[in-house]
C-alpha cells in the first residue's frame, strides 16, 4: 500500500517509506525497483526479481551484502548502492553475474578497501562511481575487466599512493577525476593504458612533483588540473615544464611551494633559465611497489614515508585478455566539461538526483554527484503512464548530445 506502481515500463516506487527491509511481495515483471530514502539494512539473495533493469538503494543503512544477492540479475543495467554510510567492506563476489551492468554508484559509503576481484567480468561497465569513501590505497589490476569504462570517480577518498598497473585495461576511459586525495606521487607509467582520457583532475592533493613523461602517455588530453598542490620547482620539475611547453591542454594554475626564490609562481610560466644546470633527470627509476596492505588499511601500521624504486624501471604495458562483451555502448562522451552538466529546472520532475553545479562550485565539484531524492510524480493510483515523472530518471551527466536530446523527444512528445 505505501509503494506506486507504474506500468510502462514496469516501474516498482517504494523510496522514503522507512521501510527496514525490502518489502516480500514484488511484481516479477518490474523492471525498475526503487527503494531509495528508507531504513534497510541488509541485503540477501532472494530479495528482487530477475527481471530488474534499474535499481535504486541508495541514502538506506545498508551495513551487509550477503554473496549472490545481486547474481541472477543478468538484465541489471544500473545499481545505485550510493549514500549507505555504515557499508564498510564488499565481499569479492557481490557483483558477480552482473554482466550487462552499465552504471555503478558506491559513493559517500565507509569503504575503506576494495576486493582486487570486486569488478571482474563486469564487462559492460560505463560509468564507476566510488567518490567519498575512505579508501587508502587501490591495488594493481583493480579495473582490468573493464575496458568500457569511461567514467571513473574517485575523489574524495584518501588515496596516498597508486600502484604501477592499477589503470591497466582501461582502455576506453574518458575521465578520471582524482582530486582531494592525499595522492605524494604518481609512478611514472601509471597511465600508460589511458589513451583516449580527455579530462584528469588531480588538484588537492599532496604532490610535488609529476614525471612529463606520465602525461606524456595520454594524447586524447585535454582538460588537466593540478592547483592546490604543493609542487616543488626545482630540478626534478624540469620534465614536466617541458610537457606544458610543448602542449596545447588546458590546465590549471600549478603554483610552486618550494623552493623559497620561486614560491608563489606558476611552474608554466618559468623561463628556462630556471632549468640551466640541472642534470637530466630520469624519472624512468621512479615507482611505486609498496603494495595495498590491509594491515595500513586497518590502521596498524603507516605507509612508508618515501617511494622506493622500482625493480623494473620501465615495465612494459600488458595487453587487456579479457572478453570484450558490449551491451548497449554508444559513442565517446564530449570532452568539453560544459557537457558533464546539463541545466534541468529545479521543478522538472524528470531532474531526481543530479542537480546542476553553481558557477562558484563547477570546478571545486566537477564530478561530484549530490545525493537527492526522487521527486514524487502523479501520486494517486489513476496516474497514467504519462503522468510517471517522478519514477523517471535521467542521468544526465554521462550523456552525448546527441543522446540527451532523443531522450528530451520521447518525454516531452
Amino acid at each position: 500500500m505505501l509503494c506506486t506502481c507504474y506500468f510502462s515500463p514496469p516501474t516498482v516506487s517504494c523510496q522514503a517509506n522507512n521501510f527496514s527491509s525490502v518489502p516480500r511481495v514484488l511484481p516479477p515483471n518490474a523492471q525498475r525497483l526503487f527503494l531509495q530514502n528508507n531504513l534497510i539494512g541488509n541485503l540477501r539473495p532472494g530479495m528482487f526479481g530477475s527481471s530488474l533493469t534499474t535499481l535504486w538503494l541508495y541514502s538506506n543503512n545498508i551495513s551487509s551484502i550477503q554473496p549472490g544477492t545481486f547474481r541472477h540479475l543478468q538484465a541489471l543495467e544500473e545499481l545505485d548502492l550510493g549514500d549507505n554510510r555504515n557499508l564498510r567492506t564488499l565481499d569479492p563476489g557481490t557483483f558477480r553475474g552482473l554482466e550487462r551492468l552499465q552504471s555503478l554508484h558506491l559513493y559517500r559509503c565507509q569503504l575503506s578497501s576494495l576486493p582486487t576481484t570486486i569488478f571482474r567480468n563486469l564487462f559492460s561497465l560505463q560509468y564507476l562511481y566510488l567518490q567519498e569513501n575512505n579508501l587508502l590505497c587501490l591495488q594493481d589490476d583493480l579495473f582490468v575487466d573493464l575496458a568500457n569504462l569511461s567514467h571513473l570517480f574517485l575523489h574524495g577518498n584518501k588515496i596516498w599512493q597508486l600502484s604501477e598497473n592499477v589503470f591497466r585495461g582501461l582502455s576506453g576511459l574518458d575521465r578520471l577525476l582524482l582530486h582531494r586525495n592525499r595522492l605524494r606521487a604518481i609512478p611514472t607509467w601509471a597511465f600508460r593504458d589511458l589513451g583516449k582520457l580527455t579530462i584528469l583532475y588531480l588538484f588537492n592533493n599532496s604532490l610535488t612533483t609529476l614525471p612529463g613523461e606520465t602525461l606524456s602517455d595520454l594524447p586524447s588530453l585535454e582538460f588537466l588540473r593540478l592547483n592546490n598542490n604543493p609542487w616543488a620547482c626545482d630540478c626534478h620539475a624540469r620534465s614536466l615544464w617541458a610537457w606544458f611547453r610543448r602542449t596545447r591542454v588546458s590546465t590549471s594554475d600549478v603554483i610552486c611551494s618550494s623552493p623559497a626564490e620561486l614560491k608563489g609562481r606558476d611552474l608554466r610560466h618559468l623561463s628556462e633559465a630556471v632549468f640551466q644546470g640541472c642534470p637530466l633527470v630520469s624519472h624512468h627509476q621512479v615507482g611505486l611497489d609498496w603494495g595495498c596492505r590491509p594491515e595500513w588499511e586497518n590502521g596498524v601500521a603507516h605507509p612508508p614515508p618515501h617511494p622506493r624504486p622500482h625493480p623494473h624501471p620501465h615495465p612494459h604495458p600488458h595487453p587487456n585478455t579479457s572478453s570484450n562483451h558490449l551491451y548497449g555502448l554508444g559513442g565517446s562522451p564530449p570532452a568539453d566539461p560544459s557537457s558533464f552538466y546539463r541545466d534541468v529546472p529545479a521543478n522538472d520532475i524528470r531532474s531526481p538526483k543530479y542537480d546542476p553545479p553553481t558557477e562558484d562550485d563547477y570546478w571545486g565539484g566537477y564530478g561530484n554527484e549530490e545525493g537527492g531524492q526522487l521527486k514524487k510524480g502523479c501520486p494517486g493510483p489513476g496516474c497514467s503512464s504519462l503522468d510517471t515523472g517522478g519514477a523517471i530518471r535521467i542521468d544526465v551527466m554521462p550523456l552525448a548530445l546527441p543522446c540527451l536530446l532523443m531522450l528530451w523527444e520521447l518525454l516531452w512528445f
